[in-house]
């Protein structure tokens, strides 16, 4: 159920703009050599410019719309005044009593920008008197000073009218002629200091949520690779290809060719280029799609490398709005696009990934894929298929490799074997480095495998060249690196050395397997140790190891089993002691689990496979909320018939629809889970069915169009039955009285006393049991059972001990919730700087800041901001949390009171709260 801070997803925001820093108040001085050091004072008197300096510094601090305006004119003044000395020597007393007029009035307005309204009519009042000023000067200074010789008096009635004015409102004012600005420029200075260091916290906090492609990660970001080193006869087509992403008419590019061609190659040549880095600057993606075996996961890999933020990975509409709400060019480079283009049979979803990029303008998109075609016929490619290296390009190639050998006749022979495919030529030049072969050995090697390769096409040519590194390197040096050649082949985010046990289990030497491959450039290996260094195969071996049954069955069969148990080793819930570690293993290997699961086949069904499948949906569950994998999962358990696994299908949608804040459907798929659990024998399926009810009554008090409170009484009554059946079971029960609590909390008619007796015994049972999650849920329930009855210091109290709890457990759900209920109570017993920097650091280190906790965070950050009259942050702040409601909130009840709030508080001119 939902408390006074209610989660639900949030997007970002738009782009806030960040603030202005304010000049020094005060001029330097001309001359390192001066011998004395005049007082602020006398910088301020040497003349009009300096004064009118000064007030424009001291401007860039004050947020207030009606103040600054004045300080405007009042610099209009001070600057008039010195074009007018030139013609009357007595405008200099007057620029000096205007100079402090215009400090004292600043001092006069509060910091916050709260001032009353009698005062802000006498500040609008006093600039037109100003700006009459301004009239008078401008004559002035129109005037021709050798008329003064003989009209000494010209100036004189108009001069004394407009000392009289500003006379007037110094008394007005209680100025003092003699008035010490310096001391009320310190003053001021500090004041406006304090309201502009507090803005800028605000809308950095704000920026952070909202800033382009500068969201935390679950996952690992793969930077852009460097360029190749050796890179011979290309420089035309990068020329080319760079001047076509110049202009964004043309900035749709696809280069294809054959595996090993140098598409990857000729695609980081070009974002390398000055010209590219000058236009895009900051804004150059790198998108490995080799990853990429379905829309699914393109749209995370997307979601990733651009660093955007997002609820669910099963839409793109965050993505698309992250990269409209700002104009700024981008580059995305989707490299090895042929995976999720020519993979499954998802190209119509693929393609309209694709389409909704390229319909934003000023989003360039380069490509490389195998293929003689680009990608859908909706985009108007500009498209460059790449040939092979002329031989001169490709001697270059061969000799940068291998340096030292010589030019000739069977050099030439070798290079044209092989078409001069690039990626062919540096394999051979590879293996004659580390084996001291000369051309010619390795042309009659060819020979030997079979000089007929050119007639069956490129793609075999490349098949051969890397089946003779294969021969060379491997099946004679060490037969078990072919073993974990083909494991690695399998994995498309490759693996970290530490994580190889599972994989490979039955190398006995991971380290020199790897040194083989490595020696044979079939695999890379990142920089850092061999526990954490990632380790993958090259994108065209791994098309080759696919192909014709080069990976043998068992090896399929061991790499599947040891994802299932993999994945089951690192099940837990959120009150195991090992479920922080295990969430960080389970994300180091995201996408190779992923895409493993996805390739389960009823028909071969292998042992643990639904479990897994099962076991992983509540994981992203605990993460990054998506669908497909459980509903995957409910399509294999209905095809072979398992009920139980049908059944924990449904509660796995059930409880990921649920974070989605898609209430109906979650309700729809619990109602199904509890009715298998059931129909199902034995105490454990009873314990199951106990769970949906909970969670049911809890979708019920988010969408109260699904039923009343007698359903909800109905739900924990009989989830209560379930979870206590067996009172020997402590963990069980006290969920049970968990529930019982969390619904007295609700009910119409509550009694904070009867409320409060099931929570403490369930906390007690938790803490015995050493459940952190559950204990800090009870906590988080009874704090807010306290603040309801105004009692905030107690809430306080057991808020900050449910957040430790919570912070303990690693369950981002519970961290965000308690985190708000901490905020809450400082904001009421006014400890508005405290609750500021636990709402800020919340925002800026939880990777996942779940349900509309953002929207949350930013209001609640927005009230304390509006309590101590800071009110052009609080602005800032609403807007970034009426966005937020706006955008994730809109379809359920506490999004539409959350916004609601936000707006009417921007309504009002002190921006003060209606409620928190």
């Amino acid at each position: 159920m939902m408390g006074c801070f209610s989660l639900c997803p949030i997007p970002r925001a738009g782009k806030s703009k960040s603030p202005t820093h304010a000049k020094s108040v005060f001029p330097a001085s001309d001359s390192e050599d001066d011998r004395i050091t005049p007082t602020t004072e006398m910088y301020l008197l040497r003349g009009g410019k300096a004064l009118a300096s000064t007030l424009e510094s001291l401007s860039g601090v004050i947020p207030v719309p009606f103040l600054a305006d004045f300080v405007k004119v009042a610099i209009s003044v001070l600057e008039a005044c010195e074009d007018a000395i030139a013609v009357e020597e007595d405008v200099k007393d007057l620029q000096k009593r205007v100079y402090s007029l215009t400090v004292a009035i600043i001092d006069t307005v509060p910091a916050g920008g709260s001032a009353s309204k009698d005062l802000q009519h006498r500040i609008n009042s006093l600039q037109s008197i100003l700006e009459q000023t301004l009239e008078d000067l401008s004559e002035i200074k129109q005037q021709k000073k050798w008329i003064l010789i003989f009209f000494r008096d010209l100036n004189k009635e108009r001069l004394d009218k407009c000392f009289s004015r500003v006379d007037e409102a110094l008394e007005q004012f209680h100025v003092s002629h003699e008035l010490r600005v310096e001391e009320l420029l310190n003053r001021i200075k500090t004041n406006y200091s304090e309201v502009s260091a507090e803005l800028t916290k605000v809308k950095q906090a704000v920026e952070n949520t909202n800033k382009p492609h500068n969201a935390l990660q679950t996952l690992p970001i793969q930077d852009m690779p460097p360029p190749h080193r050796i890179f011979h006869g290309r420089q035309g087509d990068v020329d080319e290809i760079v001047s076509l992403l110049a202009d964004e008419r043309t900035s749709r590019v696809c280069i294809t060719g054959p595996g090993g061609m140098g598409k990857t190659s000729v695609a980081l040549a070009v974002v390398d280029s000055a010209t590219i880095r000058q236009i895009f600057r900051d804004y150059l993606f790198w998108v490995p799609c080799v990853e990429a075996k379905s829309a699914d996961l393109l749209r995370r890999i997307l979601y990733t490398q651009l660093r955007v933020s997002t609820d669910s990975y099963d839409s793109l509409d965050a993505l698309i709005r992250e990269l409209d709400a700002s104009k700024n060019r981008r580059l995305l480079l989707l490299d090895n696009f042929e995976t999720p283009w020519l993979s499954g049979h998802e190209q119509a979803k693929v393609g309209d990934i694709l389409c909704r990029l390229a319909r934003l303008p000023h989003i360039a998109v380069l490509i490389t894929m195998t293929s003689a075609f680009p990608p859908s016929d909706d985009i108007e490619w500009q498209h460059r298929d790449l040939q092979s290296l002329d031989l001169a390009a490709g001697r270059d190639a061969f000799q940068s490799m291998y340096p030292g050998t010589a030019a000739g006749p069977k050099l030439d022979e070798l290079l044209k074997a092989v078409d001069l495919i690039p990626l062919a030529i540096t394999l051979l030049a590879a293996d004659g480095k580390h084996s001291h072969a000369s051309p010619e050995y390795l042309l009659e090697q060819w020979g030997r495998s079979g000089t007929d390769m050119l007639s069956h096409g490129l793609s075999q040519s490349m098949d051969r060249t890397i089946g003779l590194s294969i021969d060379r390197e491997i099946e004679k040096s060490n037969p078990e690196a072919l073993t974990l050649l083909a494991i690695l082949s399998m994995l498309p985010a490759g693996t970290t050395g530490e994580n190889l046990r599972w994989w490979a289990p039955t190398v006995t030497s991971l380290p020199t397997a790897i040194a083989t491959l490595r020696t044979a450039a079939l695999i890379e290996q990142g920089d850092g140790d061999f526990a954490t260094s990632r380790i993958f195969v090259r994108p065209t071996v791994k098309s080759y190891m696919s192909r014709q049954g080069r990976t043998s069955d068992d090896i399929q069969h061991q790499v599947h089993d040891a994802c299932y148990r993999f994945v089951l080793h690192h099940k837990s819930i959120p009150d195991d002691a090992k479920f922080k570690h295990d969430l960080v293993a389970l994300g180091s290997e995201e996408t190779n689990i992923h895409t493993l699961l996805m390739q389960i086949d009823v028909q071969t069904l292998r042992p643990d496979a639904l479990d897994a499948l099962l076991a992983f949906s509540l994981y992203q569950d605990r993460t990054k909320p998506s669908t497909a994998v459980a509903l995957y999962a409910l399509t294999v358990a209905r095809a072979a018939g398992d009920e139980r696994c049908v059944a924990e299908a449904h509660y796995c949608l059930g409880e990921l629809l649920r974070s989605l804040c898609r209430y109906e459907e979650a309700y729809t798929h619990l109602q199904e889970a509890r009715r298998g659990f059931k129909g199902l024998p034995d105490k454990s399926n009873r314990l199951r069915a106990g769970q949906c009810s909970a969670v049911m009554s809890d979708v019920l008090g988010f969408c109260s169009g699904l039923g009343g409170e007698d359903e909800v009484r109905a739900l924990v009554l009989d989830a209560q039955a379930d979870l206590s059946h067996d009172e020997s079971d402590k963990y069980y029960v006290a969920h049970g009285l968990l529930a019982r609590g969390d619904y007295l909390w609700w009910s119409r008619d509550r009694d904070d006393h009867e409320c409060l007796e099931p929570l403490h015994a369930a906390q007690a049972i938790f803490e015995e049991l050493e459940c952190r999650a559950s204990t800090a849920e009870c906590l988080y329930l009874i704090a807010r059972t306290y603040t309801a009855s105004d009692m905030h210091a107690e809430a306080l109290a057991i808020a900050k001990e449910a957040s430790t709890a919570a912070e303990d457990s690693g369950y981002l759900h519970l961290i965000c919730r308690t985190t708000l209920v901490v905020a809450k109570c400082l904001i009421v017993l006014s400890l508005y700087d405290e609750a500021f920097e636990i709402l800020e650091r919340s925002l800026s280190h939880n990777p996942v800041v779940v349900s509309l906790g953002v929207a949350e965070h930013l209001e609640s950050i927005g009230y304390i901001c509006a309590a101590k009259l800071n009110l052009p942050a609080a602005r800032v702040a609403y807007e970034g949390a009426w966005v937020q409601y706006a955008d994730r909130g809109s379809e359920t009840e506490a999004g539409k009171l959350g916004g609601a709030r936000c707006l009417d508080n921007l309504k009002k001119e002190d921006c003060r709260v209606r409620e928190i």
